[in-house]
């Protein structure tokens, strides 16, 4: 039985202010919108490695949900209330959202938002568990999305990593969303936008999903909790306890040279001009001082960063969480897959 009632289920590339409109919905009187947890993302790439039901499977959940690094209000509960959540389930989709829900509860509200990286990737296991989902589908200008990640001390890689994962993840969002009936609610929001018209934009976006508008919402760095506290989890999230910040845009103009922002734009110009984001090179030559896509790319992978230095300037708490994490991913899928009569075993 699905354990999500009318979830908004978040459509957003990272370093897009994913993390901001989650705390925004989280300051609405019937939204619940924890930080991120990856619960879904993880679960419905490494469920095959777990045997349904198992209870090495409700051992991963749980050391999953343990080694995020936002902070939930179910946090402070004692560990075996917690794994009580999950017993007598078989699926890594059913433990998720029981986790989640158990948050909703905890915060008397009646909905939750999923926020998720990708998640299209694995929609359906979302709504496997939803009744009634929507999707809340918003993007931000690549360009400073790319300048976003590009500084961002725990992001892998530059620009070339970054708007390509920024293509990536509109086209996948489009395609899912052609996929979907017309009885699920859709909106769409551009990072921009929200911050030159906060509320008019957040009353058309919950109107369009079916959502009261609250003022509550224009206070989110007061009204959320889990704003406060992740916004000292993390550098990442340091703007979260803050007020909009309405003229962070067009930064890469700035920051970006003309070949990171020829790439970009080469690269994603149809979705950009689609989603109302014009170019920046006007009648210039579309790979600048290069012939080819290739050429261009081939130029900017010479400086592309992978790890930064940055990063070892972090707290050594921030990062002992983030290395924790990602240690604790990379064992989960380093786990061979069990056959097709190994997950069949669980059902019978």
């Amino acid at each position: 039985m699905p354990r999500l009632e009318a979830p908004v289920i978040l459509f957003c590339s990272e370093r897009s202010g994913s993390n901001m409109i989650a705390k925004i919905f989280d300051a609405h009187p019937q939204v619940c919108a924890p930080g991120a947890s990856h619960l879904f993302k993880v679960m419905s790439e490494c469920a095959c490695r777990y045997a349904p039901g198992s209870e090495d499977l409700r051992q991963a959940v749980l050391a999953l949900f343990d080694a995020k690094v936002s902070r939930w209000a179910i946090d402070a509960w004692p560990s075996d209330e917690r794994a009580a959540l999950l017993t007598g389930l078989s699926h890594a989709g059913d433990m998720a959202a029981a986790l989640y829900a158990a948050e909703a509860k905890a915060a008397d509200k009646p909905h939750v938002m999923t926020k998720e990286n990708s998640s299209f990737r694995y929609l359906p296991m979302l709504t496997a568990q939803s009744t009634r989902p929507r999707i809340l589908f918003m993007v931000r200008d690549p360009r400073d999305m790319a300048v976003s990640w590009t500084n961002g001390p725990v992001m892998r890689g530059g620009v070339l990593r970054a708007a390509e994962r920024w293509r990536q993840d509109q086209m996948g969002y489009l395609e899912t969303l052609a996929q979907l009936g017309p009885e699920t609610p859709v909106a769409f929001l551009r990072y921009e936008d929200i911050l030159s018209d906060p509320e008019g934009q957040l009353r058309r976006v919950c109107t369009r999903l079916d959502l009261p508008f609250s003022e509550e919402m224009l206070r989110f760095s007061e009204r959320s909790s889990s704003a406060r506290s992740d916004a000292k989890r993390s550098s990442m999230w340091s703007n979260l306890d803050k007020p909009l910040i309405s003229d962070n845009t067009q930064k890469f103009r700035r920051e970006l040279d003309d070949d990171q922002i020829a790439y970009i734009e080469a690269l994603a110009g149809p979705i950009m001009t689609a989603m109302g984001y014009e170019t920046a090179r006007s009648g210039q030559s579309a790979f600048g001082r290069f012939d080819t896509l290739e050429g261009l790319r081939a130029h900017l992978a010479l400086t592309e960063p992978h790890d930064k230095p940055a990063y070892q300037d972090l707290p050594a708490e921030e990062r002992a969480r983030f290395e924790a994490w990602s240690r604790l991913y990379a064992s989960m899928k380093a786990r061979p897959p069990l056959s097709p009569d190994q997950l069949l075993e669980g059902h019978e």
